[in-house]
C-alpha cells in the first residue's frame, strides 16, 4: 500500500522590498515629521516651563501641543515601518489609537479653554458655552474606527502568515 507523505515548507519567505515610490514617500515622511517633531517637543516643554501659553492663549497652545504629539507619533511609527520593513504592526495600531484618542479628547477640552473659536459644528451649544466641538470629535472618532480596522486587518494578516 502506498503511503502518501506530506511535507510542509517552514522556510520563511523573504519579504518583498518596498517599492521605490513607497521608499521615497516613507523617507520624505520621516524627514518632515522628524523636522517638525523635534522643535515641537521643545516648544511644548519650554512652553509649559516658561508659561508661553499665557502669551499665545491656552487654546492655541493646547491645539499646537496636540498637533505636535500626533506628528511625533507618526514619526515613531514610520521609523518602525522602516526598521521592520513591514506595513502593519501593533505599533501602527497603537499610534493611530493614540492620535484618535488625543483628537477625541481635544474635542471635549478645547471648548472649555479661553480663546476657543468654534468650528461651526458644535454639540450642545448654549449661548457662548460649547460642550463638544463636533468637527474635532468626528475626526477623532473616525481615527479610532480606522485604528480598529487596522487592528483587524493586522490580526487577519498575522493569521494568514501563520497558516502559510
Amino acid at each position: 500500500m502506498d503511503e502518501k507523505i506530506y511535507t510542509t515548507n517552514v522556510e520563511v519567505k523573504p519579504q518583498k522590498p518596498f517599492s521605490r515610490g513607497f521608499r521615497f514617500l516613507l523617507g520624505l515622511g520621516i524627514f518632515l515629521t522628524g523636522v517638525v517633531s523635534i522643535p515641537g517637543v521643545l516648544f511644548v516643554v519650554t512652553g509649559i516651563g516658561e508659561q508661553e501659553w499665557k502669551e499665545m492663549g491656552m487654546c492655541h497652545f493646547v491645539t499646537l501641543a496636540v498637533w505636535y504629539a500626533c506628528i511625533l507619533c507618526c514619526f515613531v511609527f514610520m521609523i518602525k515601518i522602516m526598521i521592520d520593513r513591514t506595513y502593519f504592526s501593533k505599533l501602527l495600531v497603537r499610534c493611530v489609537r493614540i492620535i484618535g484618542g488625543l483628537v477625541t479628547a481635544s474635542a471635549f477640552i478645547l471648548p472649555r479653554l479661553p480663546g476657543y473659536r468654534n468650528s461651526g459644528f458644535e454639540i450642545m451649544h448654549f449661548g457662548s458655552v460649547t460642550l463638544i466641538d463636533g468637527g474635532i470629535l468626528m475626526i477623532g472618532v473616525l481615527l479610532l474606527i480606522f485604528a480598529a480596522i487596522i487592528k483587524e486587518g493586522f490580526a487577519m494578516q498575522k493569521e494568514l502568515d501563520e497558516v502559510l
